[in-house]
């Protein structure tokens, strides 16, 4: 017997490769815990495969819970959705094999365009079940869901914000959102009232001057940004007292020290104890 012969007989057969093929929408049932897809959140998806067709396959797979001629789709659900609405047939690949709950949102995750779509509470839903069906750390769940721990963390977060205050939150910048959401509930609506309030250049705060916030409220005293801080300047043999804010800029105290530069040359008459009359 030849080496290669040998070989040809001990080697494992290849496993049989994965082709995808279409499936009557009828058969392919939607998980029952599957977001529901309102219209105008499919409508860019509809126009692209009315055009162009399905270019990417779903999965599938058989589940105990359906007849031997139905499948469970695990993934491609919008796709599914879309091509329910065309009276189209849905293209995915079958598994062959009952797909536990677990890998299931493993694949949802691993699948690039499933994750880009995914909603930051659908993000925290499927990685909270996944987590309590396998008893692994926050780490670990990021770790086989292929997604970055801030990710999951800010997504875990952000459910904590109340929901009547939920649409003011979602307007706020991604960095700034996830300092709410870390806050007390109790101090939650300040923060966010602070977070939208332009300051004197008509900025809103930088999350550092956010973070400085709610550190005073956690302290349970007025903000820093709310008090004046009295500082004083001395040029040649002058002193000159100002109070500033934390917001208060270079430009700001500039623009202010030219106006009254302006206001006094105006009343060049006036002696000094009748200045602070020229500012009321």
């Amino acid at each position: 017997m030849s080496l290669a012969t040998l070989d040809a007989i001990q080697r494992p057969p290849a496993p049989a490769e994965l082709v995808p093929r279409y499936f009557d929408t009828d058969l392919v049932v939607t998980p029952e815990d599957n977001p529901v897809y309102p219209p105008a959140t499919l409508a860019d998806l509809l126009e692209s495969v009315r055009e162009h067709g399905q270019l990417v396959p779903g999965w599938v797979c058989p589940s105990p819970d359906l007849p031997p001629d139905k499948r469970l789709c695990i993934e491609g659900n919008r796709r599914l959705a879309v091509r329910r609405q065309l009276g189209q047939p849905f293209w995915a690949f079958d598994l062959g094999r009952p797909v536990p709950e677990e890998e299931r949102i493993k694949l949802t995750f691993q699948h690039n365009h499933s994750r880009r779509v995914m909603s930051r509470d659908e993000i925290a839903e499927k990685a909270a079940r996944y987590i309590e069906l396998t008893g692994c750390s926050h780490g670990e769940a990021a770790l086989h869901l292929k997604v970055s721990h801030p990710t999951l963390s800010r997504a875990f977060g952000e459910r904590r914000i109340p929901p009547e205050l939920k649409p003011r939150a979602d307007r706020l910048g991604l960095s700034v959102r996830s300092l709410v959401a870390a806050v007390p509930v109790a101090l939650m609506e300040r923060v966010i009232a602070h977070a939208e309030s332009p300051g004197p250049d008509g900025r809103k705060p930088t999350r550092d001057q956010l973070a400085t916030f709610i550190g005073q409220l956690k302290k349970g005293g007025p903000p820093k940004a709310n008090r004046p801080k009295v500082i004083t300047l001395r040029l040649n043999a002058r002193t000159v007292t100002l109070a500033v804010s934390e917001r208060d800029t270079v430009a700001d105290v500039t623009k202010d020290l030219n106006a009254l530069i302006a206001r006094l040359a105006k009343h060049a008459d006036v002696p000094p104890d009748g200045w602070p009359f020229l500012f009321q």
